[in-house]
């Protein structure tokens, strides 16, 4: 199924970018260079992916009702990755908060992935 695959693909990205906040210890200079090398190409990456993922949640969403997972949530999901990935970059972001978005992340994904898993 598309959908798994997509899901799965997401996590592991995700999980990257929970990676690399971890390991910046100090807080990189914000050049046009990080953002050109680094930021802009891993942005692009993930969003792409995040972006074939949308639909097709949304789609089993309307498809499946699922009892725990909504419309709304697809969309909050998508704008959360986009703060994940961007501030997995910067270290003056609030540790608290990313952890937080990034497992709410996790959460939605992980909960289309265990559903998609119980009804096969």
């Amino acid at each position: 199924m598309e959908l798994k695959m997509t899901s799965k693909e997401l996590l592991q990205l995700l999980t990257n970018c929970k990676e690399r906040f971890e390991l910046v210890n100090t807080k990189p200079e914000k050049t046009e260079a990080l953002f050109y090398d680094e930021v802009k190409p891993t942005f692009e990456k993930i969003m792409n992916q995040a972006n074939a993922w949308k639909p097709l949640a949304e789609a089993w969403v309307k498809e499946q009702k699922p009892k725990y997972v909504h419309l709304s949530q697809i969309e909050s999901t998508l704008d959360n990755i986009e703060q994940v990935v961007l501030q997995s970059f910067y270290k003056d972001v609030n540790k608290q908060r990313f952890h937080n978005l990034h497992h709410s992340v996790e959460y939605i994904v992980n909960s289309i992935l265990a559903e998609i898993e119980e009804r096969d």
